[in-house]
């Protein structure tokens, strides 16, 4: 199964790890939300983060089904991350 920046979605891997703050690697956040143990974004809404997410799947390359089933199902996906999560139950 495929693991996810449990901020904004993005699909991990070993090249778009985040970092912690004694420098290893993060195997929760990608290296565009996460830098040395902190958000990069600390107060950014998930509505902003949403609206970011499908702007970068407008960008990519994917065919127009696959861009329309996945910002569809992105809103859903975003809810369900471990950082909005905890932001809810703040």
């Amino acid at each position: 199964m495929e693991k996810f920046c449990q901020s904004c979605g993005m699909p991990l891997n070993s090249e778009n790890l985040g970092t912690e703050s004694d420098g290893s690697k993060s195997s929760k956040y990608c290296n565009y939300c996460y830098e040395n143990g902190k958000f990069i974004e600390p107060n950014i809404t998930i509505e902003e983060m949403i609206s970011r997410g499908k702007k970068g799947i407008d960008e990519s390359s994917d065919n127009f089904i696959k861009k329309a089933m996945l910002k569809m199902f992105y809103p859903m996906q975003i809810k369900g991350l471990d950082r909005w999560k905890a932001a809810k139950n703040k």
